[in-house]
């Protein structure tokens, strides 16, 4: 059995979309397979590929079934809920158009579908002039107002959109009414779930002419209207490194690197999904090192306790926490506040009393 102890290269699988368009490639520098409007990356799913090292050739899925606890952790094997599989999924997406507002289920929704809920977090990569997000339902809207408006194709008068640029960071809990607006290029990472409630779809066409399929009855059931998804403020958690969102179920992190070598230590706890979106960065673990230019994501397995890393630019670096160890006491540490680091996440209910 092969040790699990390098950075793995990823394969992402494109997805063409309605509302996709070309900045994958011409802003992130992926090769797209042809010419169609690709909406999605796929970063980290099952059927993933190691590119480098000895285990090439192996999916991600391979690599869980043959030693989960090297790969995933006690936290990431513990994220998954009951579920197979890699439990957090990281994509890019290019959104040429707005796309169509949707809703997902929490865990407890999504239990008796035999699926993880769905929380996500999305990082602005690049946006254009005036580009939104639509980040929930305005207050005071009924369920029925809702129903109502999507039946006569007006949700737009009830939503809520939130100007973004290149930077922002936001928090979108399961339930939260929300989509996507054009002009956006942008890094999520979330639950990996399949369960998406398409609520409304601007009375938009399919290339055969027809009504994309919604699912209103669905999206009614599990959506709060009175949930919106959270803009966060990043808080410094050494040089060059921020945190950018936390909740039980994922954080985030950005790294801005310098040029200069680091020697990152790991607790073995959670695998760490690292994605560059500039400049290249070079990670050396287990005697094998992997260059990982724009648009590259690498998955760190838990095996890996310590990390070589250096080169120029920025990457995007997603993993299980243990709220307490990883968020609460490194920000505590340096001198945040209790309500500034809850600002990370509504889920950060819960601190524990500082020592």
């Amino acid at each position: 059995m092969q040790p699990f102890d390098y950075p793995l290269l990823l394969t992402p699988r494109f997805d063409a979309k309605i509302w996709g368009g070309r900045k994958l490639e011409s802003v992130l520098g992926k090769s797209l397979p042809d010419d169609s409007p690709y909406g999605e990356s796929l970063e980290s799913d099952d059927g993933s590929k190691i590119l480098n090292g000895p285990l090439a050739g192996a999916t991600i899925g391979d690599l869980i079934r043959q030693d989960a606890d090297a790969l995933l952790g006690p936290r990431g094997a513990l994220a998954n809920s009951g579920q197979v599989g890699f439990p957090l999924l990281a994509k890019f997406i290019d959104a040429a158009d707005v796309l169509s507002v949707q809703v997902h289920p929490d865990d407890d929704e999504a239990r008796p579908l035999g699926k993880r809920g769905k929380t996500e977090a999305w990082h602005i990569i690049a946006a254009e002039p005036d580009s939104t997000l639509i980040t929930g339902i305005k207050p005071e809207v009924s369920i029925g107002q809702i129903a109502q408006a999507i039946a006569e194709v007006r949700l737009g008068e009830y939503v809520i959109e939130q100007p973004v640029e290149a930077g922002d960071t936001l928090l979108v809990p399961a339930g939260t009414t929300h989509a996507i607006g054009a002009g956006i290029l942008l890094y999520e990472i979330q639950q990996a779930s399949d369960v998406t409630f398409r609520m409304y779809d601007w009375g938009r066409l399919d290339d055969n002419g027809h009504p994309r399929e919604l699912h209103v009855e669905k999206s009614l059931a599990v959506v709060k209207p009175d949930l919106q998804a959270r803009r966060i403020h990043p808080l410094r958690l050494s040089q060059g490194r921020q945190m950018l969102a936390a909740c039980r179920y994922f954080a985030l992190e950005r790294w801005d690197l310098s040029g200069k070598l680091q020697e990152i230590p790991f607790d073995g706890g959670s695998f760490r999904l690292a994605s560059s979106i500039s400049g290249t960065a070079t990670l050396t673990a287990g005697g094998q090192t992997i260059e990982l230019p724009a648009g590259q994501t690498a998955l760190i397995p838990a095996n890996v306790r310590e990390l070589a890393i250096s080169g120029e630019g920025c990457l995007l670096v997603s993993y299980v926490p243990d709220l307490q160890q990883d968020v609460i006491e490194p920000l505590r540490h340096a001198s945040y506040s209790d309500d500034e680091i809850a600002g990370l996440a509504g889920m950060l209910d819960h601190l524990q009393p500082a020592d």
